[in-house]
């Protein structure tokens, strides 16, 4: 049993330090969140997962620091969210799959498929 409690305190502890990183996004920036991006060094939005709160998402760059960040679950509706870091999904907001990822007031989400 003390061995099972010990496994779960570092679990959630690694979660934890995992989550830390992400900048939460208040209502203010929620529509700048996904903006178009055509500069050739954007490798794109990924969505990292979600857990009790919030959705988290990653916007990665090939010569510049990566951005995390998180949205709080009221702010956006994903159709089929997963655990944080059970795998990722590449989103866009022009994606020409028209798999719709998740929607909100100001945009609607499509998942890219690699």
């Amino acid at each position: 049993m003390k061995t099972v409690f010990i496994s779960l305190l570092i679990f959630l502890n690694f979660f934890s330090c995992q989550t830390d990183k992400y900048k939460l996004i208040d209502n203010d920036g929620i529509k700048s969140a996904f903006i178009t991006n055509s500069s050739p060094t954007f490798k794109g939005y990924y969505y990292m997962g979600t857990d009790a709160n919030f959705h988290y998402f990653e916007s990665r760059w090939d010569f510049q620091k990566d951005r995390f960040f998180k949205l709080q679950k009221t702010d956006l509706k994903v159709i089929k969210p997963f655990y944080f870091k059970q795998k990722e999904l590449r989103i866009d907001l022009h994606a020409s799959t028209n798999i719709n990822f998740g929607e909100n007031e100001f945009y609607t989400l499509n998942i890219l498929e690699n």
